[in-house]
């Protein structure tokens, strides 16, 4: 005990600098890139996910539930796409993955 209280008090005057833990008490580097977003919950996820192609699909109608191959799975979404013009990119709000109704299938009204 007395050993224990030594070593705290040796501790606060020596200024030991605190490991950081994440959420759920272990240890954390954020100097190591796939640690420091633990303690941040900052991340370049948007910026990955924009570096993806719009997702070209035959339906009027998506149903989104993320990336769930990499663990990045959210509740199930439905997006309509061609709401406002044909053709448009549709963003799934949760994940930020595009979808875009394919060209091919849009049909183009001529004005006579």
């Amino acid at each position: 005990m007395v050993f224990l209280r030594l070593v705290r008090r040796f501790a606060n005057v020596m200024h030991i600098p605190k490991i950081p833990k994440d959420i759920y008490g272990a240890p954390v580097d954020p100097n190591l890139p796939h640690q420091s977003s633990k303690l941040t919950h900052l991340s370049n996820g948007e910026e990955w996910v924009h570096k993806i192609p719009p997702i070209i699909v035959d339906d009027d109608v998506v149903r989104c539930g993320g990336v769930k191959t990499v663990g990045l799975g959210h509740p199930v979404v439905y997006i309509k796409l061609d709401k406002r013009k044909q053709g448009q990119v549709e963003k799934c709000k949760w994940c930020g993955l595009r979808y875009q109704k394919n060209p091919a299938l849009i049909h183009h009204h001529h004005e006579h």
